[in-house]
């Protein structure tokens, strides 16, 4: 479980460094994904990031906002 856990506060730690809010995940729902889940989703997330263009960021925080 602490590796889920770690493995979550990185994923954060992505969407705060996009000026993201910043979001929890159940304990339940933490028990019930594997550790692969979420590798796979910290994988998408950076390969999103990796693919967006500053202004498609910039379009996204603003959104974000309202």
């Amino acid at each position: 479980m602490q590796d889920k856990i770690e493995l979550l506060n990185e994923i954060k730690e992505l969407w705060s460094s996009q000026n993201i809010e910043e979001f929890d995940i159940a304990p339940q729902l933490l028990e019930y994904l594997e550790l692969e889940d979420l590798q796979k989703l910290k994988a998408k997330i950076l390969e999103s990031l990796k693919s967006l263009t500053q202004e498609q960021k910039d379009w996204l925080f603003e959104f974000r906002k309202y």
